[in-house]
């Protein structure tokens, strides 16, 4: 009887023991370090929109990195923001995300460019922002890449990478190791993308709960609307006239408030970032584009 109970309950220990060998073990979170590249006048929501959902990811290392050391001015100077790293002193991130915003002194800092292209070999993926597609461009990562960037921006993308296709009306693109996005809030939606292919839809989708992303299409791409016609008035103009700086102050009706090199919005003209050209006053939103406005006028004013 002894032996009988005995038997009975090493029976019972035995299969416990087993019954708990066999369930699944939980699956294992592989770690991902993500950097933000920070610049003087980033936009805000191209790099906190990315840099929220990344934070609600399970696993993530999201920190902030820039060229210089200290507080940094963005957003048309309306925030100011201290970065985590410096180039020199950030680790290799898995993943590196590029916003966009005024572009053209980050995209003159070779320090900035060179680390960009000097990392990618040892990134699992690169994620850019609107405008901060012409950042990776510069840095050579575009040639024969299918991307997408602000709808007001597409065009002068493809004049400058002419070996690159731009594609319009999405929110964000997938070419594997390189995700780009549409403008601004678009980031939040390539950052769920990312969410997705790691971690599963489901994490996805509850992150985008979580931030009451609520009209979130991951098949689709979308934000609840439909794409903007962009806000253009189109011009004849002579074509033969000379393009001069403008010296003085500019008249108080420009020929336009968008910019006709990047067709975004131009809020403010002032005389650094003004040309003249057939009688009227233009305005840009940086010197970039007033640059590329003045090699070839007649053509910027015709797509117009």
């Amino acid at each position: 009887m002894k032996n009988r109970l005995l038997f009975c309950c090493l029976f019972a220990l035995l299969s416990a023991i087993h019954s708990g060998s066999a369930q699944p073990k939980p699956p294992v979170v592989k770690p991902v370090k993500i950097a933000i590249l920070l610049f003087p006048g980033v936009e805000l929501l191209d790099f906190a929109g990315p840099l929220e959902v990344f934070n609600h990811m399970e696993g993530a290392s999201v920190f902030t990195v820039a060229s210089q050391i200290g507080p940094m001015k963005m957003m048309q100077n309306m925030l100011t923001v201290t970065p985590d790293y410096t180039l020199n002193t950030v680790p290799q991130p898995d993943i590196l995300v590029v916003p966009g915003g005024r572009m053209e002194d980050v995209m003159a800092d070779t320090a900035v460019v060179n680390w960009i292209r000097r990392t990618t070999a040892g990134r699992q993926l690169t994620m850019s922002v609107c405008t901060g597609t012409y950042l990776l461009g510069q840095a050579g990562l575009l040639d024969g890449k299918t991307v997408t960037t602000h709808w007001a921006a597409t065009d002068m993308l493809r004049q400058m990478m002419p070996k690159t296709t731009v594609k319009e009306h999405t929110r964000f693109v997938d070419a594997g190791s390189l995700v780009t996005t549409a403008g601004v809030s678009a980031g939040i939606d390539g950052a769920l993308h990312v969410v997705a292919r790691l971690r599963g839809q489901q994490a996805a989708q509850q992150i985008a709960r979580l931030m009451e992303y609520d009209k979130w299409e991951p098949e689709a791409g979308l934000v609840i609307g439909k794409p903007a016609k962009r806000p253009l008035t189109r011009s004849k103009l002579a074509v033969s006239q000379k393009v001069t700086s403008s010296r003085r102050k500019p008249v108080e009706t420009p020929a336009s408030q968008i910019d006709p090199v990047c067709h975004m919005a131009v809020d403010k003209i002032t005389t650094a970032d003004t040309a003249y050209y057939a009688g009227k006053y233009y305005g840009f939103c940086s010197k970039l584009c007033k640059q590329h406005f003045k090699r070839e006028p007649a053509a910027y004013i015709k797509a117009n």
